[in-house]
């Protein structure tokens, strides 16, 4: 348990969104790189030993804004996509919330992000699903339909995929998440995680024929796995609707512990256990029912303004751990 405590704007989440990108090649506070780079300077640089497995292993990350260099060991690479899965991490913030009540982009992220730690070929298939909906979303467009069934083909067999892997996550997430529920609300709430897919994979080549037309005046695809949504409900209520603000933090932090819980168990490993803000997410009584949790995840990083006598206090003071740590 590590505490990196500091007042605020010393770098605190700076440095945990650091052990994020060496973790998953990806910010949990930003979508976009460049955002990464230092005011003034020309690009970011981040190096890192991790011991996996008894082993000693050297991780160093490059961006200047255009290009991506990644080396682990003495292999490079040209894009961060070999991270996931290498370290395996889940990351909770305040603005996890908004998986509850945000855009269903947020929490398709949620699962990309999850299974792309887990499943190597669910990175495969959602690259390929991506690539080959632009060229139809270009086809459509263009009023040309000549090749557009050998690019549907391909949809076909990725969102099959896709889709299975996200069903079964999901069926295999639901005990662990009403599990982290009822501990964190002392028995008090139920939480239930639905899945809402736009398609059928047995129906998926007839559904997108018979939306060409609709599709062409639109431009763009209106049905698969990039329109998925999930949706949280809390004693059999939409947590979206009914939740008080208080509920909605309940059934984050539940999710980011039952997804521990799934990649521990995928995995066979003991992911890193990261949050930002520790204290100010749940109330007193439920930090107390996490705190007493987190001591049994292995390594766990928290920011926090003040140690509170809890881990292995990290000071950060203007950017950098303070001396008298």
């Amino acid at each position: 348990m590590n505490a990196i405590f500091g007042d605020n704007a010393q770098g605190k989440t700076n440095l945990l969104e650091a052990i994020g990108l060496l973790s998953t090649g990806r910010s949990f506070r930003t979508l976009h790189l460049p955002e990464l780079i230092r005011q003034g300077e020309s690009y970011f640089y981040l190096e890192a030993e991790a011991i996996l497995a008894g082993v000693t292993q050297t991780l160093r990350l490059f961006f200047d804004g255009q290009t991506k260099k990644l080396q682990i060991n003495a292999t490079a690479f040209s894009t961060f996509t070999p991270l996931l899965g290498y370290l395996p991490s889940i990351f909770s913030a305040p603005e996890d919330i908004d998986l509850v009540t945000g855009s269903p982009t947020l929490r398709r992220r949620f699962l990309n992000l999850h299974l792309a730690q887990s499943d190597p070929l669910y990175v495969h298939h959602l690259s390929r699903f991506v690539r080959a909906m632009k060229q139809r979303n270009t086809l459509l467009r263009s009023k040309h339909s000549e090749s557009i069934d050998c690019w549907e083909q391909e949809m076909v067999l990725s969102a099959t995929y896709l889709a299975e892997a996200r069903a079964t996550l999901l069926m295999q997430m639901k005990e662990p998440l009403l599990k982290q529920g009822k501990n964190l609300s002392g028995g008090k709430e139920e939480l239930e995680l639905k899945f809402h897919p736009t398609f059928q994979a047995p129906t998926y080549t007839g559904l997108l024929q018979k939306s060409r037309p609709r599709e062409k005046e639109l431009g763009q695809t209106l049905h698969g796995p990039h329109r998925d949504d999930l949706s949280f409900h809390l004693s059999g209520k939409a947590a979206r609707t009914f939740a008080s603000e208080g509920q909605k933090k309940t059934i984050v932090t539940a999710l980011r512990l039952a997804e521990w819980d799934h990649l521990a168990l995928r995995l066979g490993t003991t992911p890193l256990m990261a949050i930002d803000d520790f204290g100010g997410i749940l109330d007193p009584v439920r930090s107390a029912h996490l705190l007493s949790h987190l001591v049994s995840l292995g390594q766990v990083f928290l920011t926090t303004p003040q140690p509170n006598n809890f881990g292995h206090p990290i000071h950060i003071k203007e950017g950098a751990i303070a001396p008298n740590a």
